[in-house]
């Protein structure tokens, strides 16, 4: 994997010295055009989706989708098309990307004790994106502008799989301006940092999360030996930025009677639960939501129940704490279990989390058909997705719709760039046409897509 990802990036950079992009001093345009950052970014996700492990957690994904929602309209963000990336990756990192790329490791929420932790990250990365640190990057490399670039983001890539190869390999790409980067990047960082702490107030955040998180880090690293934590190699903090940070917090408004939202505590003891078994993560602080959600996916009933009864009512009303109610109730109480199921499918129709959990019953009632028709609106509503093209490629398969499979199979496998295997699928399909030949037209417009943005990455990177 290691290997073929350093590949990738070497042919990036190497490609990318071709690429003649404007100028962001010129008048009418800048080092990236946000419409040509927005490609590129795109393009680039897709990548990032084919060659890193993410995290398919509706509720996670959900929540963090709400908390962006919340933020971004309050930045200074120009362009607000942006694209959440969660990996599943318990190590602490978070990132931005040109084009609107919000890279989130699922560790980060356990290295959160607050809300407005979590949120104080999310607002410096995108205050990244509304400064155009990458564009000013850019600008700065004359020259090598799209060596840099693509070093940048081949260096984000790897990152997100091995912290060490990542780094190495931005440091090799960008070779003599290394220093030069360096600087420059700690003046973006306390940039982002003044930006972001006003959209965290914008948004009714408290703007001392921001230095609260700092030290939180600072402290992590100082007890964790040789392994940094991936946003303190990208993202340095000394403590003449927390006493920065501080200080600017004392002059901004705090807000009052302030609490985290049961969504956060909910996607973040998820997220303890999903890293439970890794050895490192066994150990710490247990907060009663954390163990309930442990005791369910032991299968402990007694216990869960025990830990059940303790929550607050905020809490046990919570229909994405509710769907690991169902799960708990499941082998011990099935009426129960499936009563909630159709009260929580009758009360939140629309919720993301919510359809998620619907289409998992469906299946394992046999009802295949009615998960077959979630998945198809739900295709239309979040197209970008590959979890859900997959599953409906899987789930078309087992009623015998061959076209089915084929159109889910073609729009996964763009999504993680893999044009090629895209092309294969449309030939499949082609050949099951010969007997319903009305598939045709579909299968030569997709073919002409696809091939279209094949070489639109092509030329992006060339």
């Amino acid at each position: 994997m290691h290997r073929y990802l350093i590949y990738l990036t070497f042919l990036l950079t190497t490609l990318g010295v071709k690429a003649e992009l404007p100028n962001l001093t010129s008048a009418n345009s800048s080092a990236l055009q946000i419409d040509q950052e927005y490609r590129i970014g795109q393009a680039w996700v897709s990548m990032v989706r084919g060659r890193t492990k993410l995290l398919d957690d509706p509720v996670v994904e959900s929540y963090l989708k709400g908390l962006i929602g919340r933020l971004a309209p309050v930045s200074e963000l120009q362009d607000q098309r942006l694209t959440l990336v969660l990996i599943d990756n318990p190590e602490v990192n978070a990132f931005a990307a040109p084009g609107g790329i919000l890279g989130i490791n699922a560790g980060l929420l356990l290295a959160t004790e607050h809300e407005d932790e979590l949120a104080s990250v999310v607002a410096h990365e995108l205050a990244h994106l509304s400064q155009r640190h990458y564009a000013q990057q850019q600008a700065a490399s004359e020259r090598s502008k799209p060596l840099v670039l693509a070093g940048i983001l081949g260096g984000i890539l790897l990152s997100s799989v091995s912290t060490d190869a990542g780094m190495a390999v931005m440091q090799g790409t960008m070779g003599a301006t290394a220093s030069a980067q360096l600087a420059f990047s700690r003046a973006n960082e306390s940039d982002a940092d003044q930006v972001g702490m006003k959209t965290l107030v914008n948004a009714g955040f408290s703007p001392t999360a921001m230095p609260r998180m700092f030290t939180r880090l600072q402290e992590a690293n100082r007890f964790s030996g040789d392994s940094v934590p991936e946003f303190l190699r990208t993202h340095p903090v000394t403590q003449s930025r927390i006493a920065d940070s501080s200080n600017r917090a004392m002059n901004l408004p705090t807000p009052s009677n302030y609490s985290d939202s049961p969504e956060f505590l909910i996607a973040r003891a998820r997220i303890h639960a999903h890293f439970a078994d890794q050895s490192r993560l066994q150990e710490g602080s247990s907060k009663p939501l954390n163990d309930y959600m442990l005791a369910v996916k032991s299968d402990q009933h007694e216990r869960a129940e025990q830990i059940w009864d303790g929550l607050s009512p905020t809490l046990q009303q919570s229909p994405w704490l509710q769907l690991t109610r169902v799960i708990q109730l499941q082998s011990h109480a099935p009426l129960e279990s499936q009563k909630l199921q159709e009260e929580l499918t009758d009360l939140y129709l629309g919720d993301y989390p919510i359809q998620r959990a619907q289409i998992d019953w469906y299946l394992s009632a046999g009802r295949t058909r009615e998960a077959v028709e979630i998945l198809k609106n739900l295709v239309r509503e979040v197209p970008n997705n590959p979890h859900l093209w997959y599953l409906l490629a899987e789930t078309s398969g087992t009623l015998g719709d061959n076209f089915g499979v084929h159109r889910a199979r073609v729009e996964y496998f763009l999504l993680r760039a893999d044009y090629d295997l895209a092309l294969r699928q449309l030939e499949f399909a082609r050949r099951d046409a010969r007997r319903y030949p009305q598939e045709l037209e579909w299968i030569n417009q997709r073919e002409t897509e696809v091939v279209r943005l094949r070489d639109e990455v092509d030329q992006l990177f060339n």
